[in-house]
């Protein structure tokens, strides 16, 4: 089990005991979950996004696309049929000269 998810795990079991469960997060997620980069996600019915990965509380935590930086929640939730087909690894700034 990646660190990460087992940090998770252990943190939910502290919390709700033996029901807590890592099973339904989507493990393509994890490294963008734990970067912070901001990723293009194609989701299993078709439709395009792009944001950060967040995660639910609770005792069964999954992935969610959290759009902006602004944002406190989603309805986006990530699955495991879920596809990346883009990652922004830095922003361009563009410098004009005079």
């Amino acid at each position: 089990m990646n660190e990460t998810l087992k940090n998770i795990l252990d943190e939910k079991r502290q919390k709700y005991g033996n029901k807590a469960s890592v099973k339904e997060l989507a493990k393509q997620f994890v490294p963008y979950f734990e970067s912070g980069e901001r990723i293009k996600v194609k989701f299993s019915y078709g439709e395009e996004k792009t944001g950060t990965v967040g995660i639910t509380t609770g005792w069964k935590p999954i992935f969610i696309l959290m759009l902006t930086k602004r944002s406190t929640g989603s309805s986006w939730t990530l699955s495991k049929k879920d596809k990346i087909i883009g990652v922004a690894r830095e922003k361009i700034i563009y410098n004009y000269n005079y």
